[in-house]
C-alpha cells in the first residue's frame, strides 16, 4: 500500500519540481536531488542533508533560489533549516530517497578517477603552436611555455585576464607540450569547479582518500579559474593542502583566474600568499593585428575562405574575446557553406553579424556597476540594497532586473555577473528567466525593463 505522504513531502515535491525547472541538470542531481524532507515546523520545512559542509554550500550558493523555490506554495513563503546525518537511497519509485546514515553505509560503486597521463578534457586543438601570439599575451605565452619546458622554475605560475581570450588554452598548451617532453608525465587539468563538485563528492561516497590522490599524486597540476574558490571556507582549506604538498615536492601547479590574487575577495590570505609567491602574469585581450592574424588562423581549418577585407571588418569591430572572433567568423562561413557562395562583401558580412555587433557595442560601453545604479534609481533604492540579500519584494525584483539586463546587455557571463552582485550564477540564471515571466505578467515591469534598457542604450 502506498505511504500518504506528508505536508513536508508535499510542500517540498512542489519546491523540487520548480528547482528542476530552474536549474541545469547537472546542477540539480549534484545539490537538490537527495535532499530530503524530514518535517514541517509552522511555516519552515526541515530538510535533512549528508553533513555540515553540503548545508553550508547550499547556504552560501543557492540561498536565494531555494527560498525563491519555497515562495507562494499555498500562498505561503515557507523557510528552511537543514538537518544532517541523512544520505542518499533510491526508493521504489525510482526517485531519490534519503536514509539515516548508519554506521556501515552502504558503498556506492562510484569512485573518483585517479588522474591518467593525458588528461581527457584538454582539447587537441589547444596546443602552442595554434597560440597566435602578439604584445598583448606574449608574456603570458612565454612564462607558460618555459613552464612546460622547465618544470618548476616558476612555480607557481599564475595567469590572469577577461573571460575568452587565452587563459585555457595556455593551460591546455601546457599539458600537450609537457607529455611531448615527457610520454611518463603525470599531469591533472580540472576546473575550480570540477574540483569542488569531485571534492564533494569524495565526502559523500567516502573517497576522500582517492580525491586527494588524483589531485596531489601528479607532477603538473593545472587549475582554471581559482577565483571560484573565493567563500569557501572548506575548499580552500583543501585546496592549500594540496597546494603545500606538490609545492614542497616542486611540482608544477599553474592556475589561472580573471583577477590577481590580492583582487579576490573572500581568498585567505595564506592563499594569497601562495598564489603570489611564483610567476604572476597577466594576459590581455588581444589587438586589432592578433584579432586577425587569429581570424587568419582560424578560417584555415574551413574549405570556404573570407576575402580580407571581411576579415579586417571582423578584427575592428569584435575586440571583447576570442571567443566571439570565433563566433562571427563560423556565422559567416556557415552562410557561405549553406548557400553555395563563393565570396561575401563587407556589407552582407554587416547584415549577418548584426546581433552579434550589437551585443558586442552593448559590452563595450555598459559596465555593471551603471546597470545597477540605474536600476536603483529607477526603482528609487539603493544601490547596496541591491547587493545586499534583503528579501522584500520591493528590493528582490530590482535585483534580478539588474541581473537580467546585466546579461542581456553585457558580455560579461553568469558566473562573472554573479560576483558583482555577491551571488552565484545559478541566482542570475533563475532571474533571467524570471524577469521575462514578470514582464508578460505586469506591464508596468515590462515598461521598467523596456525603458531601462532604452536609457542604458542612449
Amino acid at each position: 500500500m502506498r505511504k500518504e505522504e506528508t505536508k513536508a513531502e508535499i510542500i517540498w515535491n512542489e519546491a523540487a519540481s520548480r528547482l528542476q525547472r530552474q536549474l541545469h541538470k547537472t546542477t540539480y542531481e549534484q545539490w537538490f536531488q537527495n535532499i530530503l524532507p524530514v518535517n514541517l515546523d509552522g511555516n519552515v520545512i526541515v530538510l535533512g542533508v549528508s553533513d555540515d559542509f553540503f548545508a553550508d554550500w547550499l547556504k552560501d550558493n543557492f540561498d536565494d533560489v531555494l527560498s525563491d523555490a519555497l515562495a507562494s506554495i499555498d500562498d505561503i513563503d515557507y523557510a528552511y533549516k537543514f538537518e544532517y546525518g541523512h544520505t542518499p537511497e533510491k526508493n521504489t519509485r525510482g526517485k531519490t530517497a534519503l536514509k539515516e546514515i548508519s554506521a556501515s553505509p552502504e558503498r556506492s560503486e562510484s569512485k573518483v578517477k585517479l588522474p591518467s597521463k593525458r588528461p581527457s578534457n584538454c582539447l587537441s586543438r589547444h596546443t602552442f603552436e595554434n597560440f597566435v601570439v602578439g604584445e598583448e599575451n606574449r608574456y603570458a605565452y612565454t612564462a607558460a611555455k618555459t613552464a612546460a619546458e622547465n618544470a618548476g622554475l616558476y612555480n607557481p605560475l599564475y595567469i590572469y585576464g577577461g573571460t575568452g581570450i587565452g587563459k585555457t588554452h595556455l593551460l591546455q598548451a601546457v599539458a600537450h607540450e609537457s607529455l611531448i617532453k615527457d610520454p611518463s608525465i603525470r599531469i591533472k587539468y580540472t576546473t575550480c569547479e570540477e574540483f569542488l563538485n569531485n571534492y564533494v563528492d569524495s565526502l559523500r561516497l567516502k573517497k576522500h582518500a582517492e580525491f586527494r590522490s588524483s589531485v596531489r599524486n601528479v607532477d603538473i597540476l593545472l587549475v582554471d579559474d581559482v577565483h571560484m574558490l573565493a567563500n569557501k571556507t572548506q575548499l580552500q582549506e583543501e585546496f592549500f593542502n594540496t597546494f603545500n604538498t606538490l609545492y614542497n615536492q616542486n611540482k608544477q601547479i599553474i592556475l589561472t583566474s580573471d583577477k590577481q590574487p590580492c583582487e579576490i575577495a573572500g581568498l585567505e590570505d595564506r592563499l594569497v600568499s601562495r598564489f603570489e609567491s611564483g610567476v604572476t602574469t597577466e594576459i590581455n585581450a588581444p589587438g586589432f593585428e592578433t584579432r586577425l592574424a587569429i581570424l587568419k588562423m582560424m578560417q584555415e581549418e574551413h574549405l570556404v575562405k573570407l576575402e580580407d577585407d571581411v576579415l579586417q571588418f571582423i578584427a575592428a569591430n569584435i575586440s571583447s574575446s576570442v571567443r566571439r572572433l570565433k563566433g562571427a567568423l563560423l556565422r559567416l562561413v556557415a552562410f557561405a557553406s549553406a548557400m553555395s557562395v563563393s565570396a561575401i562583401s563587407v556589407e552582407k558580412a554587416e547584415t549577418l553579424l548584426h546581433k552579434l555587433l550589437e551585443e558586442e557595442n552593448a559590452s563595450k560601453t555598459i559596465s555593471l556597476e551603471a546597470i545597477q545604479r540605474a536600476v536603483a534609481e529607477h526603482f528609487d533604492i539603493r544601490v547596496n540594497d541591491i547587493l545586499s540579500s534583503k528579501r522584500p519584494k520591493n528590493i528582490a525584483e530590482p535585483r534580478m532586473v539588474a541581473m537580467f539586463l546585466c546579461r542581456k546587455l553585457t558580455a560579461f557571463s553568469f558566473p562573472e555577473i554573479g560576483t558583482a552582485f555577491g551571488k552565484n550564477h545559478a541566482t542570475v540564471m533563475n532571474a533571467c528567466k524570471k524577469v521575462p515571466e514578470l514582464c508578460s505578467k505586469n506591464e508596468n515591469m515590462r515598461r521598467s525593463v523596456s525603458l531601462l534598457e532604452r536609457q542604458l542604450h542612449n
